[in-house]
C-alpha cells in the first residue's frame, strides 16, 4: 500500500511543554519511508492551539521548531501588571488571572502577519470553552454565537483574527485574565483553556459532519504528551503547604483536563497516536534553559521516529474499516 506524505493532525495542549510536538514534526518531516511533509487539517487546544495555527498557514515543521527554539519569547508571556507577581496576585482577584495574555497575543499576531480566519481556507479548528453557558466551543464555527462587547453584530469567524482565537484555546484558568464575549443569547460569557474539557481533541475530525461518511482522504494522527507537570507545578500548590481548598480546586482543575480525553482512548485512538515524554517540564515553566528545549525537541524526534518506525498503514485503516480515497491533484 503506498505512503502518503500528507496527514491531519491534532496536538495536545501542554503549555511550554509543547515544543516537543515541535520536536515530532520534525521526526516526521524527516523520515526516511514514511514521511508526512504536509499538515493539512490541523486542531489542538492550548499550546496545541498555537501548533496547529502555524501549520493551518502553511509554515513547515523546521520553521515550528525554529520559532519554538530560539523565537519565542517564553518568559515575556509572564506579563504581570508592572511585571510583578505581587500585582499579579491583585489581577487574580481583580480580573481572574494572574498574567493578562496581551503580549502572547500581540507577538503571536506579529508572527502571523495578522491573519484572520479566512485565511486559513477551513484547515484549523481549535477548542475554547465558554464556562458561563457549560459549553465546549470549537473555533472558528463557534465564533457565530457571540458579539464582541458593546457591539451590536455578531462575530464574522472569517474576520476574526486567528491569534485571538489562540489566546482564547490557551487562557488557562487563574494563570491568564479570561477573554470575555457576548453571547447572542445576552449575558457576559467568560472564555477559558479549550485544555480544560478536551486537552486532546483527536475526535474532532471523526465528527466533523462536512466529511460524515466519506472516505478519509489522509490519515489523521494525534501528537500529545506523557510526564511533565501541569499548571502550577513549579509552586508549592500541589504540596501539604497550601490549604486544602487550594488543593482541591487544583486537583478538580487537572481532573477535568485529563480525564474526559482519557475517556476516548481506545484502540482507535492509540493506533494513531504519538505520545511524546515531557520529563518535568511544568506548563508554565516559561523560562526554561536551552538544555531543556533541546531535550524536549530530542525527544520528540526519537518519539515520531519510533512511531513511524512501527505504523503500518493497513493497521489504520483496518481499524477504521476504511481505504483513503484518492487525493485530489494539487494542480487540478
Amino acid at each position: 500500500m503506498d505512503w502518503v506524505d500528507e496527514a491531519d493532525g491534532v496536538f495536545r495542549g501542554g503549555g511550554v511543554k509543547g515544543i516537543a510536538l515541535a520536536g515530532a514534526l520534525c521526526g516526521f518531516a524527516e523520515h526516511h519511508s514514511k514521511p508526512v511533509r504536509r499538515w493539512v487539517n490541523v486542531a489542538g487546544a492550548s499550546a496545541g492551539a498555537i501548533i496547529a495555527a502555524y501549520l493551518a498557514l502553511d509554515h513547515s515543521a523546521q520553521e515550528m521548531a525554529t520559532l519554538l527554539r530560539a523565537g519565542t519569547p517564553f518568559a515575556s508571556f509572564q506579563d504581570f501588571p508592572r511585571g510583578s507577581r505581587v500585582l499579579g496576585a491583585f489581577n487574580l482577584l481583580t480580573r481572574h488571572g494572574l498574567a493578562r495574555g496581551r503580549t502572547f497575543e500581540d507577538w503571536f499576531d506579529g508572527v502571523l502577519e495578522g491573519a484572520t480566519f479566512a485565511k486559513t481556507g477551513s484547515r484549523l479548528k481549535l477548542i475554547a470553552v465558554d464556562v458561563t453557558n457549560r459549553n465546549l466551543l470549537v473555533l472558528p464555527e463557534d465564533l457565530r454565537n457571540y458579539r464582541e462587547p458593546g457591539r451590536a453584530a455578531l462575530i464574522d469567524p472569517d474576520g476574526f483574527s486567528v491569534a485571538r482565537a489562540v489566546r482564547m484555546s490557551m487562557s488557562i484558568p487563574y494563570f491568564y485574565e479570561p477573554v470575555e464575549l457576548d453571547h447572542k443569547d445576552g449575558g457576559r460569557s467568560v472564555i477559558v483553556d479549550g485544555g480544560t474539557l478536551s486537552n486532546f481533541p483527536v475526535w474532532l475530525f471523526d465528527v466533523d459532519p462536512t466529511t460524515a461518511g466519506r472516505p478519509p482522504l489522509r490519515p489523521t494522527f494525534g501528537l500529545t504528551l506523557t510526564g511533565g507537570r501541569g499548571f502550577g507545578g513549579r509552586f508549592k500548590v500541589l504540596s501539604g503547604a497550601a490549604p486544602w481548598m487550594l488543593r482541591f480546586a487544583f486537583d478538580i482543575f487537572h481532573t477535568a483536563q485529563e480525564a474526559w480525553d482519557e475517556r476516548f482512548v481506545s484502540h482507535s485512538t492509540r493506533v494513531r497516536t504519538l505520545a511524546v515524554d515531557a520529563d518535568d517540564v511544568a506548563t508554565t515553566d516559561f523560562e526554561l534553559s536551552d538544555e531543556k528545549r533541546d531535550l524536549l525537541m530530542t525527544n520528540g524526534r526519537a518519539a515520531a521516529t519510533d512511531f513511524l518506525n512501527r505504523f503500518r498503514l493497513e493497521d489504520y485503516l483496518n481499524t477504521f474499516h476504511a481505504r483513503l480515497e484518492p487525493s485530489p491533484r494539487r494542480d487540478a
